[in-house]
């Protein structure tokens, strides 16, 4: 199966070809840098978060995101198994907002999906959050209002296991992979109930239809178009919103920022990446770096060698990987097609 890159704007200013050199994992003494995730956790048991509008400049263009702690993502917050935590979520907006606490365990109103035992917290109210910690590995939260989520509330979690884990790393990187867009999410999503493939390019052609009719038989080429026309679908639009619109972030910064994670040579570097965002897939390799993945949604798994994974909407891997060089590149392909 082939996958092809979406066609315009896919990460703005890098290579035609829709690889995005987003992730460097570089040695210490090659190259030193300030890891913005880190410092940017919150770790402990007590937290306050305040949900607010933030100026932001991804693309060239100064627009307000709706975001965490004035961050875009929001704070990295470490916990730990078998703790009680306690989270105090101010709202700053002039809307209704929430956090949702994706895949964690937890009573019902402590879930913060609005309509679900939790009316949502009205502007200028504050909500507490509290529930004890009952699983390990690495979540992320966002909000679960109108559509703020796309406009940027979302973050990391890492809960630390309160037994010896399966495997051993010596450091690690959260990889937060979002899309953004300098378009209201909320006009994109009129433009979609408008025509649903707005933004879906390199639709089939006649010509495509010949080529398929002299390559496959004409009985079978009509069949495949029939099939699709009773889906009321395109064979390219396995996502909605392309990159015509979409800048692709890694931790909240743009493809021109190059995220650096550090590493030393010879150590086991865990990588946990995270898919937050609103409507992309993200197909992951790291080329002459093997990943071994070693958990799945904050689940162990058997641990397997891959050269490269596919990560959904909302889903997390942790991989270790054991770099010998002094440098390498993260290539993420994202992909509009099936």
């Amino acid at each position: 199966m082939e996958l092809k890159s979406s066609r315009r704007n896919f990460i703005k200013g890098i290579t035609a070809t829709g690889l995005v050199g987003g992730l460097g994992l570089r040695t210490f003494d090659a190259f030193s840098a300030v890891n913005l995730m880190q410092s940017r956790t919150l770790a402990g048991t007590d937290f306050d978060l305040f949900i607010g509008e933030t100026p932001l400049n991804i693309t060239g263009k100064t627009r307000y995101a709706k975001t965490i702690n004035a961050g875009l993502p929001g704070p990295l917050l470490r916990w730990k198994e078998g703790d009680t935590v306690t989270l105090r979520v101010k709202n700053r907006l002039s809307e209704p907002t929430s956090v949702h606490w994706h895949g964690i365990i937890l009573p019902a109103n402590m879930d913060g999906v609005p309509g679900l035992s939790f009316h949502g917290i009205e502007p200028d109210d504050t909500y507490v959050y509290s529930f004890k910690i009952k699983q390990n590995g690495t979540y992320w939260y966002h909000s679960h209002s109108g559509l703020q989520e796309q406009e940027g509330v979302y973050g990391p979690i890492i809960i630390d296991a309160a037994e010896p884990e399966p495997f051993q790393w010596d450091s690690e990187h959260v990889v937060l992979l979002t899309d953004w867009s300098d378009e209201k999410a909320s006009d994109i999503l009129a433009k979609l109930k408008k025509q649903s493939d707005y933004y879906n390019f390199a639709k089939p052609t006649a010509t495509d239809f010949f080529r398929d009719a002299r390559e496959k038989g004409l009985a079978n080429t009509l069949a495949d178009r029939k099939m699709w026309a009773e889906m009321k679908m395109n064979p390219t639009d396995l996502a909605d919103v392309s990159g015509f619109t979409y800048t692709y972030l890694m931790n909240g910064q743009g493809p021109g920022k190059n995220w650096t994670g550090l590493f030393r040579k010879g150590e086991k570097v865990r990588l946990r990446f995270i898919n937050g965002s609103a409507m992309s897939y993200f197909d992951v390799r790291i080329p002459g770096l093997k990943m071994t993945v070693v958990a799945a949604d904050g689940q162990y798994v058997t641990p397997v060698s891959v050269d490269e994974f596919r990560i959904a909407v909302a889903e997390t891997y942790d991989v270790i990987v054991e770099p010998t060089d002094d440098a390498y590149t993260a290539l993420l392909n994202k992909s509009n097609f099936c």
